[in-house]
């Protein structure tokens, strides 16, 4: 846990295949951003917060990112894509015997299989918390004396991914948009923060606007790229 801003908290990412959480503490109100992939990823970050979080906003559906909000207790932000796929996600068979008719079926990977199982051991209860607020393309969150600034993105990660940019502290929180490939309207789109400081989904350092930078210019991201 590291606080990497005047209003921002940082838990990195870890295995079997936890995101980065980020926690903002303002002034009257908290806001997590991203859950975890479980209750007990989600209070490793609540059990260092100053207080508990009023709120959580999801980047985008994948369980690794929302299935931890049932320990945090606060109301659920989220695009409204996410929102659909939330309950898509709740009516998914999650014993191992149903994880495993999804790989069979070339639904999920194996190791999205192995991740789940290693990450909630059976018998598992999975916990799918909806949306409380639902927006459609951004949302201003104001916590006092910092505003989350919630904008939907898109890419070829996940069609519902949004980014968080905390306004003044300057750290924009990426999730998982940049995962897969990037295109130049997605470029286009993270550039215009102007952030000094990036937190991506599944990177263990929080990177500059230079290295972010390389990033995006790497001809490997390109969204046509063999």
């Amino acid at each position: 846990m590291e606080q990497i801003s005047e209003h921002v908290w940082w838990l990195p990412p870890g295995p079997p295949d936890r995101p980065s959480l980020c926690a903002v503490v303002g002034e009257r109100r908290t806001l997590m951003l991203d859950a975890g992939a479980s209750r007990a990823h989600a209070r490793l970050l609540l059990d260092a917060l100053p207080r508990r979080p009023d709120a959580v906003v999801y980047t985008h559906s994948h369980w690794d990112h929302v299935l931890g909000a049932v320990e945090v207790g606060g109301l659920v932000i989220a695009h409204a894509l996410t929102a659909e796929r939330l309950r898509e996600l709740a009516a998914c068979d999650w014993t191992d015997d149903g994880l495993d008719a999804r790989v069979a079926a070339g639904l999920s990977s194996p190791q999205h299989a192995e991740n789940v199982k290693e990450e909630l051991p059976s018998p598992r209860t999975v916990e799918v918390m909806p949306a409380d607020i639902v927006f459609a393309d951004r949302i201003d969150i104001e916590l006092g004396g910092v505003t989350a600034r919630v904008r939907h993105v898109g890419g070829a990660h996940a069609d519902d991914s949004c980014v968080v940019f905390v306004d003044p502290d300057g750290v924009l929180f990426l999730g998982d948009a940049l995962c897969d490939a990037i295109d130049e309207r997605l470029r286009t789109a993270v550039r215009s923060f102007g952030a000094r400081l990036h937190v991506e989904g599944h990177h263990e350092a929080v990177t500059s606007a230079a290295e972010l930078e390389e990033v995006l210019t790497d001809p490997s991201t390109a969204e046509n790229a063999p």
